[in-house]
C-alpha cells in the first residue's frame, strides 16, 4: 500500500462518540472516507475484501468476521461533532452507512452514505490530514482516536480543554467500564499516549487538572508537536484476530491480578467461560492471585490451568472461612447490641413500676445476686440489682412488643 495515502477527514468526523466501535472498523471508516473522496460523485460505492485488508492494515483475518463489522456500520448509531469544533454546523445521530449489500461469490461490499453526511466528507470545510498507513498500524482503538484528534488540531494555537466525562464519550468508554479513575488512566489514557509517542509521526504528553478544592481529576490537556522523521514499516499492522481492546471484557478487580502482559485472549476467554459456568469473582481472583505468584515457567498456562482445576482450593477455603468469621462477629455484634436495646427498654419499664411492684422484683434481683456471687460486693450495687431485674423481666414476659414499637 502506499504509504502516503493521506486522507482529509473531516472535525466533526474525527469527533464522534459511539461505544460500539470496534478498532477495525474505526479503520474501515477512514478507508470508506477515502473511497468517497476519491469517487465523490458516485451513487453506490463498492470494494474488495481484499482492498479492504490492506486500506486497514488487516493481513489475516475471517472474511465473515469484516463483513460483519462493516456491515455494522450501517447499524450503529454515531453522534458526529461532539466536542462543538465545526460550530456552523450542527451534527445530529445517524448511521454512517445507510445501505450495504454484500455479494458473497466475489466478496465485493456495495454501500452508500447518508447523503448529509457524504456532503460533508467530499468536500470538507475543515479537516485534519491523516496518513492512512500510519492509522493502520495502531493496535489500540483508543491510540487512532487520540491521535486523529490531535492531527486535528495541531495547527491550533491549544488543545481545547477535555473534560474527563467528554473524554471518556469520545473513547467509547461504557459507564460500567473504568469507574475508578487509576484503572481509566492506566488502561485508557496513558496506553494510547505511549503508542501515539512510539509510531505516529506526533509527539504528545498530557497534564490531569482537578476540580478547585477537590482531589478529583476534571479535565484532561494535551500539548502535541509533530516530529521531523518517522519511519514506518508494515510490522505495524494490526490483525482482525488479536482481540480488540480484551482487558474491558473481564470486571476490573479481577483483572489487577493479571500482570498486563499476561492479558491476552486465551486466558480473558477461559474467565468468561468460569464466569459462565457461575464461579464467583473470588474463585477467579484468588486463582490467578495463586498461579501467577506460583509459577516458575510460563505463567499463563499455569493460571489457565489454574482456573479450570482450583489450584487455590486451600486459599479460597481459607478466605471464605475469614468472610464467615467477619459475617459472624457482624451477626454477635448485632445481637449485642439488639440485646442492649431490648435491656434498655426493660429498664425503663421497670422504673415505671408501681413501688410495691418494683420492690418485689427488686428483691428478687438482689436475692439472687448475692447468691450467684457470694462475697461480692460489685454486684450488690443498685445498677447491678437492676439489670438483674431486667433480665428476670425479660425471662418472664414478652417484650417483642415493646421492641417493635420502639423507633429510635
Amino acid at each position: 500500500m502506499n504509504k502516503e495515502i493521506i486522507l482529509k477527514k473531516h472535525s466533526a468526523v474525527i469527533q464522534i462518540s459511539c461505544k460500539e466501535l470496534t478498532i477495525i472498523q474505526r479503520k474501515l471508516i477512514n478507508a470508506i472516507i477515502w473511497i468517497v473522496q476519491t469517487n465523490p460523485n458516485k451513487l453506490i460505492y463498492e470494494i474488495g475484501l481484499s482492498e479492504i485488508k490492506k486500506m486497514c492494515g488487516v493481513q489475516a483475518t475471517n472474511n465473515v468476521d469484516l463483513k460483519q463489522l462493516f456491515t455494522g456500520l450501517r447499524d450503529i448509531s454515531l453522534e458526529f461533532n461532539y466536542l462543538n469544533k465545526d460550530k456552523h454546523h450542527i451534527w445530529s445521530n445517524m448511521s454512517f452507512l445507510s445501505a450495504v449489500e454484500i455479494d458473497k461469490k466475489t466478496s465485493h461490499i456495495k454501500f452508500e452514505m447518508p447523503e448529509m453526511l457524504k456532503e460533508k466528507i467530499r468536500y470538507p470545510s475543515m479537516y485534519a490530514p491523516l496518513n492512512m498507513f500510519l492509522i493502520a498500524g495502531f493496535k489500540r482503538s483508543y491510540t487512532i482516536i487520540l491521535y486523529e484528534l490531535l492531527r486535528d488540531y495541531l495547527t491550533a494555537q491549544k488543545i481545547p480543554l477535555i473534560s474527563i466525562a467528554d473524554y471518556r464519550e469520545l473513547m467509547g468508554i461504557k459507564d460500567r467500564e473504568y469507574k475508578e479513575f487509576f484503572n481509566f488512566r492506566n488502561y485508557v489514557i496513558t496506553p494510547a499516549v505511549e503508542e501515539l509517542n512510539e509510531k505516529s509521526d506526533l509527539t504528545c504528553r498530557y497534564e490531569l487538572i482537578k476540580k478547585p478544592f477537590s482531589n478529583k481529576y476534571e479535565s484532561i490537556q494535551f500539548y502535541v508537536t509533530k516530529k521531523e522523521t518517522l519511519n514506518i514499516t508494515g510490522d505495524l499492522f494490526e490483525k482482525l484476530d488479536v482481540p480488540d481492546q480484551p482487558i474491558i471484557k473481564v470486571p476490573e478487580e479481577i483483572l489487577a491480578e493479571i500482570p498486563e502482559k499476561y492479558r491476552v485472549k486465551s486466558l480473558l476467554d477461559e474467565i468468561a467461560k468460569r464466569l459462565d459456568e457461575g464461579k464467583v469473582s473470588s474463585y477467579i481472583r484468588l486463582n490467578l492471585k495463586y498461579a501467577f505468584k506460583k509459577a516458575k515457567e510460563n505463567p499463563l498456562f499455569y493460571a489457565i490451568n489454574a482456573l479450570k482445576n482450583n489450584y487455590a482450593g486451600f486459599d479460597i477455603e481459607v478466605e471464605e472461612k475469614k468472610m464467615q468469621e467477619k459475617k459472624a462477629q457482624s451477626v454477635t455484634v448485632k445481637v449485642s447490641e439488639n440485646q442492649k436495646k431490648q435491656e434498655d427498654i426493660v429498664l425503663d419499664i421497670i422504673r415505671s413500676l408501681p413501688p410495691e411492684k418494683y420492690e418485689t422484683l427488686y428483691k428478687e434481683a438482689e436475692h439472687l445476686n448475692a447468691k450467684e456471687n457470694p462475697g461480692n460486693p460489685f454486684f450488690m450495687r443498685d445498677s447491678m440489682i437492676e439489670i438483674k431485674m431486667a433480665k428476670i423481666y425479660m425471662e418472664s414476659h414478652e417484650i417483642n412488643n415493646y421492641q417493635n414499637n420502639d423507633n429510635d
